[in-house]
């Protein structure tokens, strides 16, 4: 108990720091935010015109509706996920500082991970929250739809925390990439459009043939965004629930062990560079 404490009080400064600077900074934050919501109406307008068009009402296992709660969790989900640790990463390798951080009495794992935290609740207070609030609001005086069940919600904050949790350290094993590029920015664009592909965030996976469905299982990605999203939809449920869970607990576990051995080997890397 007093380890925990103690490490609070040497690494929440790091949140509030960054809190701190995505307030000063509003304007850069919420004009990324803006763009998103215009991505967000743009897919759904675009599958609002594939249902028009389909002769069934129900498209492998979506109904309109669903698409339309859909395609906002995911978006309100990548945006409570998303964090910039391997930018972070990148740019203190790319301007040197990386060498101060390392002989700091931190550590570099929870420093950044603390930082995301920030990220996080800015981003959940600001833009997620009220944005899922609005979506509930305008499902229940248009249509008098009620909110999902408490259990179905808690099933879903549980799933996201895991999701938030592999994105963190998928982007710090990412980051470590800059160890041995020059730059990565060209790289790190890639990532997000691949990201969003892959992870459901514009196409729920169900959509995918077969074979990439069964490939894509064996991929961290689904639990970034698909499972949280589809668990909040209540189409997964029962057992699949818990295999579920079972998925996000495994990669957690994985990536946090490969992240460790990477660094290990990256700053040796660094070491032997710098002399």
């Amino acid at each position: 108990m007093k380890y925990l404490a103690k490490s609070l009080k040497i690494y929440l400064p790091f949140t509030k720091s960054i809190i701190q600077i995505m307030m000063t900074y509003r304007l850069n934050f919420f004009v990324s935010v803006f763009g998103s919501i215009l991505k967000t109406f743009v897919i759904y307008y675009l599958w609002k015109a594939v249902f028009t068009n389909s002769t069934s009402h129900v498209l492998n296992g979506f109904t309109a509706s669903d698409m339309l709660i859909y395609i906002f969790m995911s978006s309100i989900t990548a945006g409570t996920v998303s964090n910039n640790t391997d930018q972070v990463i990148g740019e203190e390798v790319k301007d040197g500082s990386i060498a101060m951080n390392l002989i700091k009495p931190i550590n570099y794992h929870l420093r950044l991970l603390f930082e995301s935290f920030g990220e996080l609740i800015y981003g959940t207070l600001c833009v997620s929250l009220p944005l899922w609030l609005a979506l509930i609001a305008y499902r229940f005086f248009n249509i008098g739809e009620l909110p999902p069940s408490f259990s179905t919600i808690g099933a879903y904050i549980l799933s996201l925390i895991f999701g938030f949790s592999i994105m963190f350290l998928f982007n710090f094993i990412f980051g470590l990439l800059s160890f041995y590029v020059t730059n990565l920015w060209g790289i790190r664009q890639l990532k997000h459009v691949i990201i969003n592909l892959i992870s459901g965030q514009m196409i729920p996976l169900v959509f995918f043939p077969i074979w990439l469905q069964n490939g894509l299982a064996f991929l961290p990605f689904s639990s970034i965004n698909y499972i949280p999203v589809m668990i909040y939809l209540n189409k997964i449920n029962g057992t699949a629930l818990i295999r579920a869970f079972v998925i996000q607990v495994f990669w957690v576990i994985f990536l946090l062990v490969f992240s460790i051995w990477l660094w290990k080997k990256a700053t040796k890397r660094l070491t032997i560079l710098g002399g």
